[in-house]
């Protein structure tokens, strides 16, 4: 195995401060392993080698040094408060100051757990591998050298003992074979809760010998044996109880179930939660309800919530508080004593589940907001159009009336009776719509000969051939859809006639077997662009294809019909609407 070149701790910006500058400058940070078997071996040349010796007590202040160089706590540009930096000062000055055996096996015993907290949370097998060696070498120079001194047991110093002690160090000089861990100290490397459990189990471990001494009366090693057994054993059956064989259900269940409602009935508040959010629309409202229900709980005294919109205050507030902010949702919870990390984390996703439901119910006020305005947008369009056909209509019996002779007023009157009714009508339609623009299209129907002998003579001096299969067909037709696609279909080809004199325009009806409407001419194609975007959206153009398909299409499918472009050839452009079977 070889050296990692990847440096302990990463993605750290420039030190700032001397000490790991100074580590940087001989090379120290980037052999995170290294910098651990130092480590170990000025530990034990501080409470093995020179115990007791003044020389000793320098090397305790020079293996905690290097410890504070290795440390995964704190990143090396962090300024530290001086209330911390003057406990870790304290720290060290305890253990180079107190002489007793007890404060090296307790300082091993929380390097022992803080090394394998760390271990636990490294994936590479390699990385681990070499911690569990430092975490080896601590247990056996505890249990082979400072619990028995601690305990006032004899201990024999020949050169069996002291090789066997010394040959320890082999485990920390094997440390540089192995890959330095990747440590990151901006995100807390250190499992606390296994950092904790593994001080406990050494703790136990340890004192439980000395208690199976006393109480078996045998020597150390076997008071060792037994204190391993029994907890071995209270292991075996602490796993077996949290998640049994069978159906039962174990510790786990029970735990996770109180670590969910820790000083919270979880399932009744999200159960609550859920029952304002479908009920309650308005997003500060439901938020209102939200909050009232953490007034009711026995460690609350009062919430205090903020957004963009509102503010809001229930119960009354306390010198201890704690404050979480999630997708614009600020909130204040206010308790009656201070609020420790496990509950704070708690209600950090609270807020989070709270801040999510009020951020959904705010977009889906803004879409409703948005569909009412879409609604208006798009009914306003259609209605543009229908205003622009009435004109043209009336642009037409304005031209017959000023180009009509005396001779042919009879003429003329009959065409003004015929026309001016239709007219007015299509216009009252046309305004009833702009005071409802959110209802369903209008499915007011009319019989097929009816409607095709008024389109017939709205369009009788435009010089366009009509077609219909059965011209006294009982068939009834959408009146509004089919005036509004006619209309649409027939300006656009006039309006291409402008530009192309020589268009002609072909109007087919087909009332058997299925209903359709096709208009056709022999102008330019439509380009394959706007073709392609026809129906589907509207369309910057300025032949008059724009808005008014689009809308059209929307229309026929409300009422199970389809425009659609039928034939797009030069010299033959066919727009279709026919019935869609159902």
């Amino acid at each position: 195995m070889t050296e990692s070149s990847d440096p302990p701790y990463i993605n750290e910006p420039a030190p700032t401060n001397l000490s790991l500058a100074l580590a940087r400058r001989v090379g120290l940070q980037a052999y995170g392993n290294r910098i651990l078997a130092l480590m170990l071996f000025l530990l034990h040349a501080a409470f093995v080698w020179g115990r007791g010796e003044a020389w000793g007590q320098a090397m305790v202040l020079a293996h905690y040094g290097i410890f504070l160089l290795w440390q995964p706590f704190f990143s090396g540009q962090q300024h530290l408060p001086w209330p911390r930096a003057l406990g870790i000062l304290v720290v060290g000055a305890a253990l180079a100051v107190i002489g007793s055996s007890w404060a090296a096996v307790l300082w091993v015993v929380l390097l022992a757990g803080l090394l394998g907290g760390i271990t636990i949370g490294l994936k590479p097998i390699q990385e681990r591998l070499g911690l569990w060696l430092a975490v080896l070498y601590l247990l056996l120079l505890l249990f082979i050298w400072l619990l028995p001194q601690s305990f006032g047991l004899p201990v024999h110093r020949n050169g069996y003992t002291v090789l066997l002690r010394d040959c320890l160090l082999v485990l920390p000089a094997l440390l540089i074979l192995f890959p330095s861990p990747g440590l990151q100290r901006q995100t807390g490397v250190v499992d606390l809760l296994y950092t904790l459990l593994f001080v406990l189990v050494i703790g136990v471990l340890g004192l439980g010998s000395y208690a199976a001494m006393q109480l078996t009366h045998t020597d150390y090693a076997r008071g060792v044996l037994i204190s391993m057994g029994t907890i071995a054993l209270s292991l075996l059956i602490i796993a077996w109880l949290w998640q049994p064989r069978g159906e039962a259900s174990g510790l786990r269940n029970l735990f996770s179930r109180y670590v969910l409602s820790l000083g919270l009935p979880l399932e009744e508040w999200l159960k609550q939660l859920s029952d304002s959010a479908d009920r309650e629309p308005d997003p500060e409202i439901f938020l209102h309800e939200a909050m009232a229900g953490f007034t009711h709980l026995p460690w609350s005294t009062g919430v205090t919530w903020v957004t963009a919109q509102s503010r809001g205050e229930l119960g009354a507030k306390s010198r201890h508080s704690v404050t979480f902010s999630h997708q614009g949702v600020e909130v204040y919870f206010y308790t009656d004593a201070p609020v420790n990390p496990a509950f704070a984390l708690h209600l950090r996703l609270l807020t989070e589940i709270i801040g999510y439901f009020h951020a959904a119910k705010t977009r889906e006020r803004m879409m409703q907001a948005n569909a009412y305005t879409q609604a208006i947008y798009e009914t306003g369009s259609r209605l543009t159009h229908d205003v622009k056909n009435l004109l043209q209509s009336l642009k037409t019996l304005c031209s017959a009336a000023e180009h009509s002779r005396p001779d042919q007023a009879m003429s003329l009157q009959s065409l003004m009776q015929r026309q001016l009714p239709q007219m007015a009508k299509r216009l009252e339609i046309t305004l009833d719509k702009l005071k409802s623009p959110t209802t369903a299209a209008d499915r007011k129907e009319i019989l097929a000969r009816e409607w095709w002998r008024n389109l017939n003579n709205r369009y009788a001096r435009d010089s366009i051939s009509f077609h219909a299969d059965d011209a006294n067909a009982a068939a009834w037709l959408p009146h509004e859809l089919f005036d509004s696609v006619a209309d649409n279909l027939v300006q656009n080809a006039l309006r291409k006639r402008l530009q192309e004199p020589e268009v002609r325009i072909r109007v087919d009806l087909q009332t058997s077997p299925m209903i359709s409407l096709t208009v056709c001419d022999t102008g330019s194609v439509a380009e394959a662009e706007v073709a392609e975007k026809l129906f589907h959206e509207p369309v910057t153009s300025h032949d008059g294809l724009g808005i008014g398909l689009y809308q059209a299409a929307k229309q026929a499918a409300e009422l199970d019909y389809q425009l659609r472009l039928r034939e797009n050839r030069e010299g033959y452009v066919c727009f279709e609407l026919v019935q869609v079977a159902t």
